[in-house]
């Protein structure tokens, strides 16, 4: 069973699809949900917000991306005939459905590094799912929005992180799609379960990216690349199973 870190968001008004998941993509995606799965929901700030799992959108969007991304490399991951199916389904879908967005990024095995640009220390929360410790973090979207920005800026300022820049960006434009009365959420899900309890209840990658980025903007290279080597390090158990996967 793949274990998956989340990229949520939250939102008061959202448009939801039951529609099923098709059957060609079941035989070559990896599906880590159920289709019979709840959307998820949260209390923030006396408001009920909810991220809708839209798991047809986002399995063909999936599907798509990753034909894509391996397109002319002759290994078949994804026939062709599937490919064009999953792009023509998703075609049909956007007009069918033009408001909806994939309120979740997904990721096996780990969390990207990108992702604790929009969170501070302060943010963090342990929890518990069966006994199991958690992390996640929560901040409003008007603030994560901002916080992306600030570092996206330190990152193009430099002109030689033209690659974490761009990534960055790509997470900068899906936040840019949600309603600013919204929350986001970065949650470790069971990608926890690869670090030892006490390990993780100490965790604080999200606060030295932070200071990496602050040394970034200061110009002291060192003391960045020591944090950031900090987190990297912390991860690295976890990057080693998602390249082996």
């Amino acid at each position: 069973m793949t274990k998956t870190a989340y990229l949520r968001v939250y939102s008061p008004d959202i448009e939801t699809s039951g529609d099923p998941v098709p059957g060609f993509v079941r035989s070559y995606g990896i599906l880590s949900e159920s289709e019979r799965d709840a959307n998820w929901s949260a209390e923030w700030k006396g408001r009920e917000l909810v991220c809708p799992r839209t798991l047809r959108l986002r399995v063909l969007e999936s599907t798509v991306a990753f034909a894509n991304a391996f397109a002319g490399v002759g290994v078949g991951l994804i026939p062709e005939e599937a490919a064009r199916a999953a792009d023509r389904e998703l075609r049909q879908h956007q007009r069918e459905h033009p408001s909806q967005r994939s309120h979740v990024l997904t990721s096996a095995w780990h969390v990207p590094v990108r992702w604790f640009s929009a969170f501070r220390a302060e943010d963090r929360e342990v929890y518990e799912v069966d006994d199991k410790v958690r992390i996640r973090y929560r901040i409003d979207l008007p603030e994560a929005k901002t916080r992306v920005e600030y570092v996206l800026g330190v990152l193009r300022g430099l002109e030689v992180f033209h690659g974490p820049a761009e990534e960055l960006a790509q997470v900068l434009g899906w936040l840019e799609q949600f309603s600013d009365e919204s929350m986001v959420e970065l949650d470790y899900g069971d990608v926890s379960d690869l670090f030892d309890p006490k390990e993780l209840v100490l965790d604080d990658s999200a606060g030295l990216i932070h200071e990496s980025v602050e040394a970034l903007a200061r110009g002291d290279m060192m003391t960045a690349g020591e944090n950031y080597g900090r987190v990297v390090s912390r991860w690295a158990h976890a990057f080693s199973v998602t390249f082996s996967n």
